[in-house]
């Protein structure tokens, strides 16, 4: 009887021994395996570009993946306010405009005169898909004035016409004026987590008034370094320094619409311009007539700037002139006079809740501008 109760003493003994090996060898590993989760997650923020600074929209990632980190039930934002420089390259090449020269034999000739016209998209040639202005030219010389076959966008339509080179000082020329890229200075609007939104209106040709149609752009990080104040002769501008290369992108433009532009942030994008607070943004009907605030990084920081709302047309007819302002702010007058070129898109904010963005100046006051709903640049 004895021995029996032994060893049941012996064998609770053993099995209360084992359960303790067992759980602290479970909780080493638990914390073995927690520890190892957090280093996974580290690595990560840094991959799906984490930014410490906001809680991180949604940004696309080497030209494929959509990361979201904004569960707002309500359409928040990240008003901005921070110069950007911005590239954008249309299909193929526009025609600006036709000229005449004198062709190997002294005559005056305009071999696309009446064919091609200014605002045309030229975008290929004899099948041949162009991709910009020299390739244009290259092709026109090795045709060796044999007839081109022309593909052009003509508005909403696409045709084909038939063009003959002539040549002149030994080269074969059409005699075109054609662009194929607009590049300059604006401002970023805001960001949410579709990406961001810039300008309040449409990047226009200066040459012929025409909304540029792009084929690729993109938004990156620029240094003012003058701003030239306006006069009664002469709008102001911000002038600054670009650097136009590929690791400088802080968002690729997929759309330049009557609002102005839209894209999807970058990496880089994300963690140098998204720093701000998320906002609500303001429907038309919340607008009135008063106090506002624009937020604007000329003087090298964000800074909000008082402003009157002197005017508001909800109507669609108002276009991106719905709200007309006026700069009351010292400080900025001090520093721009007003509104000055490179500033529209700069952002409107009444009563906490983003209203819109700068897209004109008057040209008598410069004191004095429109702006656009964010309701319709984010259509």
């Amino acid at each position: 009887m004895m021995k029996y109760l032994y060893r049941c003493l012996l064998f609770s003994i053993l099995a209360l021994v084992g359960a303790v090996l067992y759980f602290e060898i479970s909780d080493r590993y638990n914390n073995y395996a927690e520890e190892k989760s957090v280093l996974a997650n580290d690595d990560t923020k840094e991959d799906l570009a984490y930014s410490s600074k906001n809680s991180n929209p949604m940004i696309k990632q080497d030209n494929t993946d959509y990361v979201n980190y904004s569960e707002n039930s309500l359409h928040m934002v990240i008003p901005s306010g921070e110069p950007i420089g911005i590239y954008v390259k249309t299909e193929g090449v526009m025609v600006i405009g036709t000229t005449s020269f004198k062709n190997s034999k002294g005559i005056d000739v305009s071999p696309c005169e009446g064919i091609l016209t200014q605002g045309d998209y030229i975008i290929s040639v004899n099948g041949e898909f162009i991709e910009d202005k020299n390739h244009l030219i290259e092709v026109i010389h090795n045709s060796r004035g044999k007839s081109l076959r022309v593909g052009i966008i003509r508005g909403n339509d696409r045709m084909f016409v038939d063009v003959k080179p002539e040549k002149s000082q030994g080269v074969y020329m059409l005699g075109l004026w054609v662009k194929d890229d607009i590049s300059g200075i604006g401002t970023l609007t805001y960001i949410d987590e579709n990406g961001f939104g810039a300008l309040g209106h449409s990047i226009n040709d200066n040459d012929t008034g025409e909304v540029f149609t792009i084929s690729d752009g993109a938004i990156y990080e620029t240094n003012l370094v003058n701003i030239v104040k306006p006069t009664e002769k002469e709008p102001g501008r911000l002038e600054g320094m670009i650097d136009y290369s590929k690791e400088n992108i802080m968002g690729r433009v997929v759309e330049n619409c009557k609002y102005g532009i839209k894209g999807y942030m970058t990496k880089k994008g994300v963690e140098e311009l998204a720093y701000g607070e998320w906002i609500p943004v303001a429907t038309k009907e919340e607008s009135h007539l008063g106090e506002a605030y624009i937020l604007s990084c000329v003087s090298g920081e964000p800074v909000y700037y008082k402003i009157k709302i002197n005017d508001i047309d909800i109507s669609e007819s108002a276009g991106n002139k719905g709200l007309e302002i006026e700069i009351t702010d010292e400080r900025l007058l001090s520093i721009t006079n007003g509104i000055v070129q490179g500033m529209s898109g700069t952002p409107i904010i009444q009563d906490g809740k983003l209203l819109g963005a700068i897209t004109h100046v008057f040209v008598k006051d410069s004191t004095k501008g429109y702006g656009t709903f964010l309701e319709d640049m984010m259509e």
